[in-house]
Order: structure tokens, then C-alpha cells, then sequence
């Protein structure tokens, strides 16, 4: 069991530029080995709790308990939110101000800010650990914190800053604070103004090769960390996998193939089709590189975990019964593009349809819901949450080469994912329908997992909404400044050095 555990308590909060307040903790460990505040980060203990704490913060609902997965789906163009609870209505009508962060405290930002901090702390402290004499956990401390900064880092560039290559000049406010060096002490509080997009991309870019040149030299360039844990932890193959992502949205497109290429010759595999629906049942997804886990005491409870934001259904064992809401389920577009391709009885082909559900009635209407989350763990709102599923190395590989020019080997990636889908090959594609294919198998395999939103902006297109709405246009321009995230206003009062984002 998992208790979270305080080691230092300072008059400090680390909201993103490190706001002054009190009663607060700049660095939470959840320990897997009982630490305390003798240990610290003195120790190699000590590192690991330090970690753990960071995978607790990624825990957060404002983060990858709900948020990020969610929240982007309800901006995007798959869902539609039912109004079950009235959670994610005012997100689902893209309402200016309700986007990331903004009903949990703390809130992304906030929460994403706090972890870096934490990770700061743990690559500035690893040197001084002179008593960690075994360099496979040496290196494995380490490629897991610059593995965590670069994917937070990440994660806020891709909320509150545009994309290299689809910025709009004349609204763009850059990027966002880049520190890289922990805070203890009221002292050590640096005000930084919001970096240029290329040197944050920079810093993510440095953080992943040293999190890979990190993992390669431990554990005989294992896919998992030096200590063999599974991969709930920042591992080899999910820096590479994250390395192609990052690069695909800096439009960097050989190093994504790179990365990409490396990845999949890692441990973790597709999953083949007999069982890939069967691994969204399984405790643990078998394709995740990096997967969140939540033991009993972290359950998210009936309000805001992921099980009851999309499904009204509750499987314990053979069981169903109704306890979610159901706030936000499949809109019918894209119910319709999973049941596009049927064989000549009319059956559907794509088996990725078998992971949405008719609800039941035990709350309103029933809807086809999601239920990629569904009490797999055997406890009601208890699942793991896949951050990194290997397939997104295929995908990613597919787009970058197709925008290189390099069709053939496009096409064969995009194939791996239709056929391992239940969907014949597709030959002969070439040019925007090409690219135009490897999308909307994006969209299909990464439904109700919160890449939609990123991918359309990242991609500066427009959000075309489709489900009926009685309040603002249905529709999300990429020119309108809803496509950023609103900055934290106690950001703005404390840190007159950071600007708002254009519109807010």
C-alpha cells in the first residue's frame, strides 16, 4: 500500500514561478521504503521516495487522473458531455476560461510545477549522494527524473503555448518559466518571464537523451528501470517513445522516426488483435511503456476519476452494475468513424468498437460510453491509467515519414495499426490521403485518451464540433485564442513577469 509521506515542510508553494505562501510542501514522497526527513535526498532511498513523489503528483486529478485525458477529449471534436453531474458542460462548449486546471486546486499548472520542482531537486541533490555507489540505480534515479521533467514540461507547453511551426505571431506570448534548478528556501525564488517555444523544446530535447543515454547505460540498456520495476516507472522505452512525440510536434520529423524505430525495437510489443481489447480489462494495459498505478488509499473517487467521468457501468469480476456518471461519452461522429469499415454481412470491422458500450439508465439516458476504464483493478474508480502505449511509436513513425515523403515505410506503419485493429490493409495511398489515414487511425486508437486536442492544434487545424450546442459556436477556429489555456491568474499577480495568454 502506498501512503504519501511529507519529508519537508516549507513555508513555500511551487505554483509554477514558485509563489510565497504558507503551510505548505515543496517536496511530497510517497515511499516505497519507509523514509523520513533524516534520509531526505541525502540518500538513495531517499531518491526513490523523492520520485515517488512526483508519480503521486501525476496522480492528481488536475493531471493524469482526470484532466489531462478528459478534459482534452471534451475539447476536442469525439465527445459529447452528458450533464449527468454538470461536470465538463462548460469544457465540452469550449466556454472561454474552462479548459485545464481551472476546478481542482491545485490545478495543472500549479500541480505540473510542483513535480518539476520536485525533480529539480532530485538532479540537483544525485551528485552528493556519494554513498550510492551502484551506477545501474544511479542511472536509473536519474533517467527517470529527466524523463518525468521533459514530459511535464511538455504537457504545459502543449496547454498554454503554441506549437513550433503553427504559431500565431502576432498572439503568441511564447512559452512557459523554464526552471531547472530545485527550491528549498525562500531565498532561491527566481521570477522568470515566460522562455521563447524553441528554447523550452531545447530543454525537452536535452532532458530526454540524457533520460535515454541514462536508462542505456544501466540494466544493459533495458527497456525498464535498473531496479526491474515494471513500467510505472520512466523507463528506456517510454523516453524513446516520448522523444518521437515531442519531436513530432516540433516538427522534427527524422528524429522522430529515430526515436520511434528505437522504441519499438524495445520490450513491450503491440498487442496483438485476439487480445488488445482484453488488455484494456487486464490490471495493467500489456502495450504501456509508462502507466500510472493507483493502489486503494489513491482511489479518485466517484466524482472525478476517470471511471465515472465516462462510463455509468461498474464491472467487479463478472458483475455490472451502475455507479459512474457518465459525464463525457463518444459523440456520434465518432461512433460512426469506428463503424465505417463493416465486411460484406455488415458486421463492424475494427474491434477497437468493443470498448464502447451502451450505459444503463441508472442515472438519465443511456449512452454509448467508453470503457477503457472500468474497474479493471476490481475496485469501483480504481484503474491504472496508460500514459504511453507502444502503439504510439507506430503512429507516430507513420506521420513523420509521410511527411518526409518516405510513403513506403508510412504505409507499412499505418498497416501494423489497421491489421493489428481488424482492419484489412490499405494500399496505394499516398500524398494527403495518406496522412489524412494515419490521423484518423490516431483518433480511433487514441479515443477517450487525450491526444485529440493536442493533435488538432499541434497540427493548427480547426475544431469542428458536430454535437448540437444551445450556448457559444459550436465550432473552435484555430485563430481563436480558446486554443490556448488561460494562465492561472495567481500566476499573473505574483509573477508580473509572465503574460497572459492572448484573449483572457
Amino acid at each position: 500500500m502506498r501512503t504519501i509521506k511529507h519529508i519537508w515542510s516549507l513555508g513555500l508553494l511551487t505554483t509554477g514561478i514558485l509563489t510565497v505562501t504558507a503551510c505548505s510542501n515543496l517536496l511530497d514522497v510517497d515511499p516505497r521504503s519507509n523514509v523520513d526527513s533524516q534520509t531526505a535526498l541525502t540518500t538513495a532511498e531517499g531518491l526513490d521516495a523523492g520520485l515517488n513523489g512526483i508519480y503521486d503528483r501525476l496522480q492528481n486529478t488536475a493531471l493524469y487522473g482526470r484532466d489531462m485525458l478528459a478534459v482534452a477529449e471534451a475539447l476536442a471534436d469525439n465527445a459529447q458531455a452528458t450533464n449527468k453531474s454538470g461536470r465538463l458542460n462548460n469544457e465540452n462548449r469550449n466556454i472561454a476560461g474552462s479548459s485545464f486546471g481551472t476546478t481542482f486546486a491545485p490545478g495543472t499548472w500549479q500541480s505540473a510545477y510542483f513535480a518539476i520542482n520536485q525533480a529539480n531537486l532530485i538532479l540537483d541533490a544525485l551528485p552528493g549522494v556519494t554513498a550510492l555507489t551502484d551506477t545501474n540505480r544511479r542511472n536509473s534515479i536519474r533517467g527517470q527524473a529527466q524523463f518525468l521533467r521533459a514530459l511535464l514540461y511538455h504537457d504545459l507547453m502543449r496547454i498554454y503555448a503554441y506549437d513550433p511551426g503553427v504559431e500565431i505571431a502576432q498572439n503568441s506570448r511564447g512559452g512557459v518559466p523554464l526552471l531547472t534548478t530545485g527550491v528549498l528556501n525562500q531565498g532561491q525564488i527566481t521570477f522568470p518571464a515566460r522562455a521563447p517555444i524553441a528554447d523550452v523544446y531545447r530543454q525537452i530535447y536535452t532532458d530526454l537523451q540524457g533520460s535515454i543515454n541514462s536508462f542505456s547505460r544501466g540494466s544493459s540498456g533495458s527497456s525498464f528501470p535498473a531496479n526491474g520495476t515494471l513500467p510505472t516507472n520512466g523507463n528506456l522505452q517510454a523516453a524513446q517513445v516520448l522523444f518521437s512525440r515531442v519531436a513530432l510536434y516540433n516538427k522534427d520529423y527524422a528524429t522522430a522516426v529515430k526515436n520511434a524505430t528505437d522504441a519499438i525495437a524495445g520490450a513491450v510489443k503491440l498487442s496483438p488483435n485476439a487480445s488488445y481489447v482484453g488488455g484494456w480489462r487486464a490490471p495493467r494495459n500489456p502495450e504501456s511503456v509508462f502507466e500510472l498505478a493507483y493502489t486503494t488509499p489513491e482511489n479518485i473517487g466517484v466524482n472525478n476519476a476517470l471511471q465515472t467521468t465516462y462510463t455509468t457501468l461498474v464491472r467487479i469480476g463478472d458483475r455490472s452494475t451502475t455507479g459512474g456518471f457518465g459525464d463525457l461519452v463518444p459523440n456520434n461522429a465518432f461512433i460512426a468513424e469506428l463503424e465505417a469499415e463493416k465486411n460484406a454481412a455488415g458486421q463492424v470491422l475494427d474491434i477497437r468498437r468493443q470498448l464502447y458500450e451502451l450505459g444503463t439508465t441508472g442515472r438519465g439516458n443511456a449512452f454509448i460510453e467508453c470503457t477503457k476504464f472500468l474497474g479493471k483493478n476490481g475496485v469501483i474508480n480504481l484503474d491504472n491509467v496508460p500514459v504511453i502505449r507502444i502503439s504510439e511509436a507506430y503512429l507516430n513513425r507513420a506521420e513523420a515519414n509521410a511527411m518526409l515523403g518516405n510513403t513506403v515505410d508510412a504505409l507499412a506503419d499505418l498497416n501494423v495499426i489497421r491489421t493489428r485493429s481488424g482492419l484489412p490493409e490499405r494500399t496505394g495511398l499516398t500524398g494527403d490521403a495518406l496522412l489524412n489515414e494515419i490521423l484518423r487511425q490516431r483518433r480511433l486508437e487514441y479515443g477517450f485518451e487525450g491526444h485529440r486536442w493536442f493533435d488538432l492544434k499541434r497540427r493548427g487545424q480547426d475544431v469542428i464540433k458536430t454535437i448540437p450546442l444551445t450556448t457559444t459556436p459550436n465550432n473552435v477556429p484555430y485563430n481563436d485564442f480558446r486554443i490556448l489555456a488561460p494562465i492561472p491568474v495567481n500566476e499573473l499577480s505574483t509573477n508580473k513577469s509572465v503574460r497572459q495568454n492572448f484573449g483572457y
